[in-house]
């Protein structure tokens, strides 16, 4: 093999590995950002019963290192020629393919059925009874998601709350264009917000999946064309290289 030729594969593989290690080090500061992001850690709870959101963030974090690992192993099969090294590191990209297919498949199925799953994750946290009957931990994190979103109740406006004229969180004001709703049972009246937390929880969650759906795919588009490459490499690969 040429000494021109040989070095011209050592750069394309340097720059496809720096590409790589880029892709791979974004995939997995944002599975990181997904996994601890306070905006999201304030509605993706236990006691809630939302940290199915998290399935996805888990695989994109593992790819993601992986990813970075596997770009070592590119590196060295290009300054060592080897085609062993060279095929070693085509089967860790297509591993490292399928596994942010599947990611990024994860991610279209939780988006496209968030409603079903927060339904059943609130329905599971609050089978009965109000919320202010639940534990400290549990209210706590009903607060939140009430004061992040203005909304009253998980799935039940306002009936999940034994005394919602009583919780600051679910009181509305109309005079700033609020959609609001008159409240009044046992001679106790307010104005408390129109809408279950529920719809809004599900457009938060599906709107953060489209990092999950988004950036796998484009990491698995960088692998194949990877794979690819390394193919077109071998070939030019000369006969004196073992």
């Amino acid at each position: 093999m040429a000494e021109g030729s040989r070095a011209n594969v050592k750069t394309q593989l340097f720059v496809f590995n720096v590409v790589l290690w880029l892709a791979g080090g974004i995939l997995f500061a944002v599975g990181l950002w997904l996994l601890y992001d306070p905006e999201i850690t304030k509605v993706v709870s236990a006691e809630l019963k939302l940290t199915w959101f998290y399935h996805a963030c888990y695989a994109m974090v593992v790819a993601g290192a992986a990813t970075l690992v596997v770009g070592c192993v590119g590196c060295y099969g290009a300054m060592k020629e080897r085609k062993s090294l060279l095929m070693l590191f085509a089967i860790l990209l297509f591993i490292l393919f399928v596994l942010n297919m599947a990611a990024f498949i994860v991610g279209i199925m939780y988006r496209n059925k968030a409603y079903l799953y927060t339904y059943d994750s609130f329905a599971d946290a609050l089978p009965r009874g109000y919320i202010e009957e639940q534990d400290y931990e549990f209210k706590e994190a009903v607060k939140k998601i009430e004061s992040k979103f203005s909304c009253c109740g998980l799935r039940e406006q306002p009936f999940q709350h034994g005394a919602p004229c009583l919780q600051d969180t679910c009181l509305c004001d109309p005079n700033v264009g609020e959609d609001c709703k008159d409240y009044s049972v046992f001679g106790s009246s307010c104005t408390v917000y129109a809408e279950p937390c529920l719809y809004k929880v599900i457009s938060f969650l599906r709107q953060k999946m489209i990092a999950v759906i988004v950036m796998p795919l484009i990491v698995a588009l960088i692998q194949l064309f990877g794979i690819w490459f390394v193919w077109r490499t071998q070939r030019n690969v000369g006969e004196n290289v073992a």
